[in-house]
């Protein structure tokens, strides 16, 4: 069916459903394991918002790790349901959360529910200039814990402007990730 699957951890191999789309384009296990190994010790029993989930693999790894809670915002109903189903082949839909809407409506909501999070995952469509405002909506909104991170996946070559400096970047393959914290 796919090659896309949970890395480490108590799902450890289990198998995620996908589909093909050009809009979908999961992190390969490379990029996945690297940030993997640099966030380790900051996963267990996370609270981690994952947004532009696409499949949800990035928020389930972070489950199979020992995170508490994931929620995930998707606004592609077909993607969503993936995340559903990729939830429940993982036996994770109780720790998890899936918002069926555009990552700048979701924010909002979940600061009116006083959501604040530990770990924060940014992976929007590459070359679409969403980084930015998307970063700059965590911060004003301040969901992001004290001592937080935020990681965020772009496109190698792709022009982010930000305020924040990141703490840390990284290059695998066509990816880059940066790493932000808390202000």
């Amino acid at each position: 069916m796919s090659g896309l699957r949970v890395i480490s951890g108590i799902a450890k191999g289990k198998r995620l459903k996908t589909r093909k789309s050009k809009n979908l384009r999961p992190a390969t296990d490379y990029v996945k394991e690297a940030l993997f190994n640099i966030i380790a010790t900051r996963v267990a029993d996370s609270l981690f918002l994952d947004l532009f989930a696409g499949t949800g693999s990035i928020g389930i790894e972070a489950l199979s790790r020992g995170a508490q809670m994931v929620v995930f915002v998707e606004k592609d109903p077909r993607n969503a349901a993936l995340i559903q189903e990729n939830l429940k082949i993982t036996g994770f839909s109780a720790q998890a959360q899936v918002y069926l809407c555009d990552v700048f409506k979701a924010l909002p909501v979940l600061k009116r529910k006083g959501n604040r999070f530990d770990l924060i995952y940014i992976d929007p469509p590459f070359r679409q200039g969403l980084v930015e405002p998307t970063l700059d909506c965590l911060y004003q909104m301040k969901l992001l814990v004290p001592g937080g991170l935020i990681v965020a996946r772009s496109a190698f070559g792709e022009e982010t402007r930000t305020s924040q400096t990141p703490l840390r970047e990284e290059r695998y393959g066509d990816s880059i990730l940066r790493f932000y914290t808390g202000e």
